[in-house]
Protein backbone atom coordinates (compact mmCIF):
# COMPACT_ATOMS: atom_id res chain seq x y z
CA UNK A 1 0.00 0.00 0.00
CA UNK A 2 1.55 3.42 -1.02
CA UNK A 3 1.57 5.77 2.22
CA UNK A 4 3.80 8.43 0.64
CA UNK A 5 0.86 11.20 2.27
CA UNK A 6 1.40 9.92 5.70
CA UNK A 7 4.62 10.64 8.21
CA UNK A 8 5.79 9.61 11.90
CA UNK A 9 6.39 12.47 14.09
CA UNK A 10 7.35 12.14 17.73
CA UNK A 11 5.47 14.41 20.08
CA UNK A 12 7.72 17.13 22.28
CA UNK A 13 6.95 19.83 24.14
CA UNK A 14 3.81 18.20 25.16
CA UNK A 15 1.79 17.63 28.62
CA UNK A 16 1.70 14.18 27.06
CA UNK A 17 4.80 13.68 25.12
CA UNK A 18 6.24 10.78 27.29
CA UNK A 19 2.67 8.76 26.40
CA UNK A 20 1.92 9.73 22.98
CA UNK A 21 3.46 9.98 19.30
CA UNK A 22 2.25 11.38 16.68
CA UNK A 23 1.23 10.19 12.93
CA UNK A 24 -0.13 13.01 10.04
CA UNK A 25 -2.53 11.80 7.92
CA UNK A 26 -3.06 14.37 5.01
CA UNK A 27 -6.29 15.23 3.75
CA UNK A 28 -6.96 15.73 -0.10
CA UNK A 29 -6.91 19.62 0.53
CA UNK A 30 -3.55 19.28 2.17
CA UNK A 31 -4.35 19.84 5.77
CA UNK A 32 -2.81 17.40 7.89
CA UNK A 33 -4.63 15.25 10.47
CA UNK A 34 -2.27 15.14 13.99
CA UNK A 35 -3.19 11.08 15.81
CA UNK A 36 -1.96 10.83 18.91
CA UNK A 37 -1.06 6.93 19.68
CA UNK A 38 0.75 5.79 22.53
CA UNK A 39 3.67 3.78 23.00
CA UNK A 40 2.14 1.75 25.56
CA UNK A 41 -1.45 -0.72 25.26
CA UNK A 42 -3.60 -2.84 23.43
CA UNK A 43 -4.88 -2.81 19.92
CA UNK A 44 -6.91 0.69 19.96
CA UNK A 45 -3.80 3.18 20.51
CA UNK A 46 -2.52 2.74 17.30
CA UNK A 47 -3.29 3.82 13.49
CA UNK A 48 -3.57 1.05 11.56
CA UNK A 49 -3.46 0.76 8.08
CA UNK A 50 -7.33 -0.37 8.06
CA UNK A 51 -8.22 3.08 9.19
CA UNK A 52 -6.13 5.18 6.75
CA UNK A 53 -7.32 3.01 3.90
CA UNK A 54 -10.94 3.99 5.43
CA UNK A 55 -10.72 7.50 6.10
CA UNK A 56 -9.31 8.13 2.51
CA UNK A 57 -11.89 6.22 1.08
CA UNK A 58 -14.25 8.76 2.97
CA UNK A 59 -12.57 11.31 0.31
CA UNK A 60 -13.09 9.63 -2.92
CA UNK A 61 -15.29 11.21 -5.29
CA UNK A 62 -18.30 8.68 -5.26
CA UNK A 63 -18.71 10.68 -1.52
CA UNK A 64 -17.19 13.89 -1.36
CA UNK A 65 -15.66 15.95 -5.11
CA UNK A 66 -15.74 19.87 -4.46
CA UNK A 67 -15.93 20.59 -8.06
CA UNK A 68 -18.92 18.84 -8.91
CA UNK A 69 -20.62 20.06 -5.41
CA UNK A 70 -21.01 16.48 -4.19
CA UNK A 71 -20.36 15.69 -0.86
CA UNK A 72 -22.15 13.06 1.28
CA UNK A 73 -21.32 13.88 4.70
CA UNK A 74 -22.88 17.14 5.04
CA UNK A 75 -25.25 16.41 7.57
CA UNK A 76 -25.29 12.80 8.21
CA UNK A 77 -25.22 11.42 11.36
CA UNK A 78 -22.13 9.14 11.72
CA UNK A 79 -20.97 6.42 13.94
CA UNK A 80 -17.81 4.67 14.66
CA UNK A 81 -17.25 1.26 16.65
CA UNK A 82 -13.93 0.66 18.33
CA UNK A 83 -12.83 4.16 16.95
CA UNK A 84 -9.54 3.79 18.93
CA UNK A 85 -7.07 6.33 17.65
CA UNK A 86 -10.72 8.40 15.99
CA UNK A 87 -8.89 9.03 12.50
CA UNK A 88 -11.76 7.60 10.50
CA UNK A 89 -14.29 9.61 12.53
CA UNK A 90 -12.14 12.82 12.40
CA UNK A 91 -12.04 12.74 8.12
CA UNK A 92 -16.23 12.12 8.22
CA UNK A 93 -16.84 15.05 10.73
CA UNK A 94 -13.82 17.27 8.61
CA UNK A 95 -15.90 16.66 5.76
CA UNK A 96 -19.28 17.52 7.27
CA UNK A 97 -20.62 14.77 9.16
CA UNK A 98 -21.53 14.51 12.62
CA UNK A 99 -19.80 12.00 14.20
CA UNK A 100 -19.64 10.15 17.54
CA UNK A 101 -16.81 8.41 17.82
CA UNK A 102 -16.93 5.47 20.38
CA UNK A 103 -14.48 3.07 22.27
CA UNK A 104 -14.15 1.24 25.21
CA UNK A 105 -13.65 3.55 28.57
CA UNK A 106 -9.84 2.81 28.56
CA UNK A 107 -10.09 4.43 24.99
CA UNK A 108 -11.79 8.14 25.91
CA UNK A 109 -9.00 10.25 26.98
CA UNK A 110 -6.65 8.93 23.83
CA UNK A 111 -9.74 10.21 21.32
CA UNK A 112 -10.03 13.40 23.38
CA UNK A 113 -6.56 13.94 23.00
CA UNK A 114 -7.14 13.70 19.28
CA UNK A 115 -10.39 15.54 18.95
CA UNK A 116 -8.98 18.55 20.61
CA UNK A 117 -5.84 18.31 19.15
CA UNK A 118 -7.59 18.65 15.42
CA UNK A 119 -10.56 20.46 16.37
CA UNK A 120 -9.61 23.83 13.49
CA UNK A 121 -10.32 21.52 10.92
CA UNK A 122 -13.41 20.19 11.93
CA UNK A 123 -16.12 23.24 10.93
CA UNK A 124 -19.32 22.03 9.83
CA UNK A 125 -19.20 18.75 10.90
CA UNK A 126 -18.78 17.84 14.59
CA UNK A 127 -17.41 14.75 16.94
CA UNK A 128 -17.67 13.79 20.02
CA UNK A 129 -16.25 10.21 21.70
CA UNK A 130 -18.75 7.97 23.88
CA UNK A 131 -18.03 4.69 25.02
CA UNK A 132 -20.02 2.18 23.76
CA UNK A 133 -19.21 -1.95 24.81
CA UNK A 134 -20.39 -3.97 21.98
CA UNK A 135 -23.46 -6.09 22.44
CA UNK A 136 -24.86 -3.31 25.71
CA UNK A 137 -27.35 -0.30 25.21
CA UNK A 138 -27.42 1.64 22.20
CA UNK A 139 -30.33 3.33 23.03
CA UNK A 140 -28.03 6.29 23.78
CA UNK A 141 -27.17 6.26 20.15
CA UNK A 142 -30.45 6.07 18.20
CA UNK A 143 -32.28 7.05 16.14
CA UNK A 144 -30.36 4.82 13.52
CA UNK A 145 -27.14 6.73 11.78
CA UNK A 146 -26.84 7.33 8.18
CA UNK A 147 -23.66 5.76 8.18
CA UNK A 148 -21.59 3.48 10.62
CA UNK A 149 -18.20 3.07 10.28
CA UNK A 150 -15.79 0.69 11.35
CA UNK A 151 -12.39 -0.08 10.55
CA UNK A 152 -10.11 -3.49 11.72
CA UNK A 153 -13.07 -4.43 14.45
CA UNK A 154 -12.60 -8.15 13.01
CA UNK A 155 -10.18 -9.81 15.60
CA UNK A 156 -11.06 -10.96 18.78
CA UNK A 157 -13.08 -13.90 18.76
CA UNK A 158 -15.23 -13.29 22.09
CA UNK A 159 -15.91 -9.84 20.45
CA UNK A 160 -17.78 -11.21 17.25
CA UNK A 161 -21.09 -12.10 18.57
CA UNK A 162 -21.60 -9.10 20.34
CA UNK A 163 -20.03 -7.01 17.65
CA UNK A 164 -22.72 -8.34 15.14
CA UNK A 165 -25.50 -7.52 17.60
CA UNK A 166 -24.28 -4.30 17.95
CA UNK A 167 -24.45 -3.72 14.37
CA UNK A 168 -28.40 -5.32 14.36
CA UNK A 169 -29.12 -2.72 16.85
CA UNK A 170 -27.31 0.11 15.55
CA UNK A 171 -28.20 -0.16 11.68
CA UNK A 172 -32.12 0.76 10.25
CA UNK A 173 -33.02 0.32 6.58
CA UNK A 174 -31.13 3.12 5.52
CA UNK A 175 -28.00 2.57 7.51
CA UNK A 176 -24.59 2.12 5.55
CA UNK A 177 -22.07 0.15 7.25
CA UNK A 178 -19.30 0.68 6.02
CA UNK A 179 -16.72 -1.95 7.23
CA UNK A 180 -12.48 -2.04 6.09
CA UNK A 181 -10.22 -4.86 7.47
CA UNK A 182 -7.11 -6.19 6.94
CA UNK A 183 -7.57 -9.97 6.13
CA UNK A 184 -4.90 -12.14 7.74
CA UNK A 185 -4.23 -15.52 7.55
CA UNK A 186 -2.35 -16.02 10.59
CA UNK A 187 -3.64 -17.47 13.89
CA UNK A 188 -7.11 -17.47 14.52
CA UNK A 189 -7.95 -14.82 12.66
CA UNK A 190 -9.49 -16.52 9.31
CA UNK A 191 -12.00 -18.58 11.55
CA UNK A 192 -12.67 -15.29 13.41
CA UNK A 193 -13.68 -13.79 9.64
CA UNK A 194 -15.71 -16.60 8.77
CA UNK A 195 -17.74 -16.55 12.05
CA UNK A 196 -17.99 -12.93 12.02
CA UNK A 197 -19.19 -13.01 8.61
CA UNK A 198 -21.62 -15.86 8.81
CA UNK A 199 -23.68 -14.39 11.64
CA UNK A 200 -23.62 -11.10 10.12
CA UNK A 201 -25.06 -12.57 6.37
CA UNK A 202 -28.32 -13.61 8.44
CA UNK A 203 -29.26 -10.79 8.62
CA UNK A 204 -27.28 -8.40 6.30
CA UNK A 205 -26.12 -8.33 2.64
CA UNK A 206 -22.20 -7.46 1.90
CA UNK A 207 -21.09 -5.99 -1.38
CA UNK A 208 -17.16 -5.10 -1.63
CA UNK A 209 -15.59 -1.57 -3.11
CA UNK A 210 -13.40 -2.88 -5.83
CA UNK A 211 -9.57 -1.24 -5.25
CA UNK A 212 -10.11 1.28 -8.27
CA UNK A 213 -13.11 2.86 -6.41
CA UNK A 214 -10.72 3.17 -3.38
CA UNK A 215 -7.91 6.22 -3.00
CA UNK A 216 -5.45 5.71 -5.43
CA UNK A 217 -2.75 5.66 -3.25
CA UNK A 218 -4.37 4.86 -0.06
CA UNK A 219 -5.49 0.92 -0.32
CA UNK A 220 -4.16 -2.78 -0.16
CA UNK A 221 -5.56 -5.97 -1.79
CA UNK A 222 -5.02 -7.13 1.66
CA UNK A 223 -7.41 -4.59 3.14
CA UNK A 224 -11.26 -5.00 1.89
CA UNK A 225 -13.65 -1.98 1.95
CA UNK A 226 -17.22 -3.48 2.18
CA UNK A 227 -20.60 -2.00 2.46
CA UNK A 228 -23.14 -3.53 4.21
CA UNK A 229 -26.98 -2.76 5.05
CA UNK A 230 -30.00 -5.02 6.08
CA UNK A 231 -31.23 -7.54 4.45
CA UNK A 232 -35.21 -5.76 2.76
Amino acid sequence: MAQHNSTVNMATDTEEGSDYFVREIEKNDGCIFKVNQCYKGDVGCVVWDAAIVLAKYLETKAFYDPASGVNAWVDKDVVELGAGTGVVGLMASALGAQVTVTDLEELQSLLKVNIQENKALISSGSITAKVLKWGEEVSEFLTHPHYVLMADCIYYEQSVVPLVETLKRLAGADTCIICCYEQRTVGVNPKVERRFFQLLQQDFTCEEVPLDKQDPDFNSADIRILHIQRKV
